[in-house]
């Protein structure tokens, strides 16, 4: 029988909170959306810039469900 999979928005407040996890209604605050946004670009550094261009423009594309 497969189990159903546990999403965190159905975990006690408390245990999200230790856990370090969000639930989908919150956002990022100003400082995580940098710092994450940084991330990203810090993977593809290599690339010019109409190729990260090209590349963020088709993840957005792929990550829209």
């Amino acid at each position: 029988m497969p189990r159903k999979p546990l999403h965190a928005d159905d975990l006690p407040a408390e245990t999200r909170k230790r856990l370090g996890l969000r639930t989908r209604q919150q956002n990022f605050k100003r400082e995580e959306l940098r710092r994450e946004a940084i991330g990203v670009l810090a993977q593809i550094r290599h690339l010019t810039a109409e190729q990260r261009r090209r590349v963020l423009q088709h993840a957005l594309r792929v990550n829209e469900v």
